[in-house]
């Protein structure tokens, strides 16, 4: 899949690929994917069972980025499958960033 011309803008495919590579090495994330929505792009980390813990240490993952870009192209949501399958999220338009 070609990249979108939106992420060839400076600086956006660098704060994606800093996002992912923090938000890796959280132990619960499942997958990342990437998301055109209403309001732009669309960064959503899956895991499969609710944990606020993983929400907010994704945001703060997010705000460090915000502190050191002064701002993100993107806006980031945490998904919980709850034991759905991972296909039940995605669709032709979305792409993987990462998944395990």
């Amino acid at each position: 899949m070609r990249t979108p011309p939106a992420l060839r803008r400076k600086g956006v495919k660098e704060a994606l690929k800093r996002f992912v590579e923090q938000v890796s090495k959280l132990p619960q994330v499942e997958a990342v994917l990437l998301v055109q929505g209403d309001e732009g792009w669309e960064v959503h980390v899956v895991a499969d069972q609710f944990d606020l813990g993983l929400v907010d240490a994704v945001a703060e993952i997010e705000g460090r980025l915000i502190d050191e870009l002064g701002e993100l192209k993107f806006l980031s949501h945490v998904l919980f499958r709850q034991g759905r399958p991972l296909s039940e999220f995605y669709s032709p338009s979305i792409r993987f960033l990462l998944q395990r």
